[in-house]
């Protein structure tokens, strides 16, 4: 990216938020930290910010009222949220991506993987808010649909999860169904990974539209936030790319 990444880093490790400011700094990345999500709101308020990384167990703030805060506002509910904490339970996973983080690391972590998944995010962003990046195209924000004899355009944020059969291509939104002039492959390479992963030969799933994440019988199963709580199975070829995509 040739225009420099803003990460704010809340937590009350000072070690912690020092070694990233010196990995990402490493990387050219311009690095703010704050002591708890009091602070870290406060940094959000008057700095521009591309990603943050935020700590669960804080003192005053804790991250999970910082991230309530920063989807609240709508000044920051879009920045991409990188839940980086010691708390390892499913439980807590599903909880950050319920309340709108993007990614969840546990500690201790790579730095290499933290710096790609900041870049990731960041250029996703960007994208997504118009901006460009590195001379690529305008955004992919709107889907041409069709249903009952009807052509209409479905914005990409109201998509829970897109499927394929009998040679179709359905989107699916919280209440309806719409047929898809595109292969589940073009879409896929049209759609920001940042919010899109494909889980099955069959599905791909908007990752903000994942309400929990079920183990049957070894594998993965999504259960979306449509109004009839789909479940979406990952494939075991996909359960690389999907645990990475959810950071589990």
């Amino acid at each position: 990216m040739s225009e420099q990444i803003n990460v704010l880093v809340i937590d009350d490790d000072e070690s912690i938020v020092e070694m990233i400011q010196m990995g990402l700094g490493a990387d050219g990345m311009h690095v703010l930290g704050a002591a708890d999500g009091a602070e870290g709101i406060e940094v959000l308020n008057r700095e521009p910010v591309d990603v943050v990384i935020l700590d669960i167990m804080m003192p005053r703030v804790d991250g999970w009222m910082a991230l309530m805060e920063i989807r609240n506002n709508p000044a920051t509910a879009d920045i991409p949220v990188i839940m980086l904490t010691a708390k390892t339970q499913d439980l807590a996973k599903i909880l950050a991506f319920k309340q709108g983080a993007q990614q969840y690391m546990s500690k201790p972590f790579n730095m290499l993987e933290l710096s790609a998944r900041v870049e990731s995010l960041a250029k996703g962003s960007r994208r997504l808010s118009g901006e460009t990046v590195g001379g690529t195209e305008g955004d992919f924000r709107k889907l041409a649909v069709r249903k009952g004899g009807r052509t209409v355009l479905l914005s990409i944020e109201d998509i829970v999860f897109l499927s394929a059969r009998n040679k179709s291509t359905y989107a699916h939104t919280f209440e309806n169904q719409y047929l898809v002039d595109l292969t589940l492959g073009e879409l896929e390479s049209r759609l920001s990974k940042e919010s899109f992963v494909r889980v099955h030969r069959s599905f791909m799933v908007n990752l903000n539209k994942i309400k929990e994440i079920l183990r049957v019988d070894g594998a993965y199963v999504v259960v979306v936030s449509d109004r009839d709580e789909t479940h979406v199975p990952v494939a075991r070829r996909q359960a690389r790319q999907f645990r990475e995509a959810v950071g589990i």
